[in-house]
């Protein structure tokens, strides 16, 4: 790699590569995971955590895993939302409701 006045190491075409890799990356995996919380708000929409854990498909899985599920397809929502300036971002430890699923 060539040496460049922000880099030793990454030329600017290196930078702009990176960057854009990254970005391209970060926004479809934004767009998948809004995808991802559509479908599970849709399939879930009025039902508590308590019927949630009850439906057939997430069958032995608690209330507590239900609220975690909840949590973490939020997360896509709000980042979602903040990136297209739908919403405010909300204040919160947003990895802390990921880490069920990490």
């Amino acid at each position: 790699m060539g040496t460049g006045m922000y880099s030793n190491e990454m030329t600017w075409d290196e930078w702009a590569t990176a960057i854009s890799q990254a970005a391209n990356q970060m926004l479809e995996d934004l767009k998948n995971g809004k995808d991802l919380a559509d479908k599970f708000n849709a399939m879930t929409y009025g039902l508590t955590a308590a019927q949630i854990a009850a439906l057939p498909q997430f069958t032995g899985k608690t209330v507590t895993d239900a609220t975690n599920m909840q949590y973490a397809v939020g997360v896509f929502t709000d980042l979602y939302n903040a990136m297209y300036n739908v919403a405010a971002l909300p204040q919160a430890l947003r990895e802390g409701y990921l880490e069920p699923f990490i």
